[in-house]
């Protein structure tokens, strides 16, 4: 009797051993199974941007612009400190500025900037310096960091610009870094409220996005939505944005204007 017990027992062990091994063996394969999905959406997820959606709707694009601005503190810059680091980040994205920088003054605001015009592009690097009362009531100088890229030839190298300076921003320890993408394309003549439809749902499409707010009326065409695709975004109202398209014609020079911008389109249009 004794035997047989210890048998059971030894059975009994043995197969809740066997058990837990198949449990962890089914949980193991579960969770390759759970990563090799992701892994696999991950490669077959689109590498979309907001030039591609652009060109994807056969628009012609006139100009790609690239803002980024960032919170550079407010530690003490003499004026030479400032354009010291103007030059600097003009060197580290390998770009060749001329050395006279100017600096202006309005009131409790100063701007220390250098420019480059060219045929095929313009560049403005800039620190505005604005005087603030801190949480202590003291006075303190604030300064901000802008680098400003407007290219009209080959374009695809701002996504690589955007990618440099964020390296360069990162490494000054500049914070709070704002990132701003805006195309242009222009098309001769006044196109119809289908075309600019058509060209605004292409883009949304192509980029993955939602439409949050619209307004599509041919005097007034303006569209912001969503996408998962593009990291930066702004929050309106609870809802995320950084997609924003805006169709406009211009009498004087008989076109169409059609801008997409990330998150936002900057300046009027």
């Amino acid at each position: 009797m004794n035997a047989t017990n210890s048998l059971l027992k030894q059975l009994k062990q043995l197969l809740v051993e066997k058990k837990s091994k198949l449990t962890i063996y089914i949980i193991g394969v579960l969770w390759v199974a759970v990563i090799m999905q992701i892994a696999v959406n991950t490669l077959l997820r689109p590498e979309s941007n907001i030039l591609e959606a652009f060109v994807s709707t056969n628009s012609e694009v006139s100009s790609f612009e690239l803002e980024m601005a960032a919170d550079y503190g407010n530690d003490y810059l003499s004026e030479e400190d400032k354009k010291e680091l103007l030059l600097y980040v003009a060197s580290q994205i390998g770009l060749n500025v001329d050395k006279e920088v100017t600096a202006t003054r309005n009131g409790d605001e100063s701007e220390v900037y250098t420019e480059k015009k060219g045929k095929n592009a313009e560049t403005l690097i800039k620190v505005v310096s604005i005087q603030k009362e801190n949480s202590d009531g003291l006075q303190e100088m604030n300064h901000y960091l802008m680098v400003n890229l407007k290219l009209y030839k080959n374009m695809d190298s701002v996504l690589n610009y955007c990618d440099l300076l964020k390296k360069v921003f990162h490494k000054l320890n500049a914070a709070d870094i704002q990132t701003t993408m805006q195309l242009c394309s222009n098309y001769k003549g006044k196109l119809t409220l289908d075309s600019m439809n058509k060209i605004a749902d292409g883009m949304i499409a192509n980029l993955e996005g939602k439409v949050a707010y619209e307004n599509r009326k041919e005097n007034l065409f303006t569209i912001y939505a969503y996408s998962g695709l593009l990291d930066e975004y702004v929050t309106s109202l609870g809802t995320k944005i950084n997609i924003h398209i805006a169709i406009n014609y211009d009498e004087l020079t008989d076109t169409t204007n059609v801008y997409l911008g990330t998150p936002v389109i900057n300046g009027g249009y």
